[in-house]
């Protein structure tokens, strides 16, 4: 039989508490978010639709922004344009470019995303407050930048 410290050191598995956190908000995304009259808008486009934003974005640029290469994020921008949601046209800066942009009907769902983000964030600064809510989004930007390093370098950052 397992003592106590064992279980409650089991609940603290790093891990196992990102994997069960990204299963529920990928549950409720689900629920919430991407069926709202489009069925063909899942999990994996939510990201990248979220950061071609407002004013648009090229394909390089989401590609970085989201660390997957160019060949990636054009196979979800190509299922976005399929959705009617997202459009491409050239850039007018730049032809070898492509700049990416929300259509009437994605931006309509842009912010209806952006609502219930906003409202998902709302609960959560209710159940951990304000303070550690702006705390919790801090470690994990860290975590983040930590990891996107290490993943370049190969090596632990010091």
């Amino acid at each position: 039989m397992a003592d106590c410290n064992t279980i409650e050191d089991s609940k603290r598995i790093t891990c196992k508490l990102v994997y069960l956190l990204k299963r529920s908000i990928d549950d409720w995304s689900m629920k919430k978010l991407c069926r709202m009259n489009h069925l063909d808008f899942n999990n994996a486009h939510l990201p990248f639709f979220m950061s071609i934003g407002t004013t648009g974005i090229t394909n390089n640029a989401l590609a970085a922004k989201m660390s997957v290469s160019k060949q990636a994020a054009s196979k979800i921008v190509k299922e976005l344009e399929a959705t009617n949601m997202v459009r491409s046209e050239k850039s007018a800066d730049d032809a070898r470019a492509s700049m990416l942009y929300l259509t009437p009907d994605g931006e309509k769902f842009y912010q209806h995303l952006k609502t219930q983000v906003e409202n998902l964030e709302n609960e959560y600064k209710k159940v951990v407050g304000v303070k550690n809510y702006e705390a919790a989004i801090d470690v994990m930007l860290k975590l983040v930048k930590f990891h996107e390093e290490y993943n370049c370098t190969g090596e632990p950052v010091v």
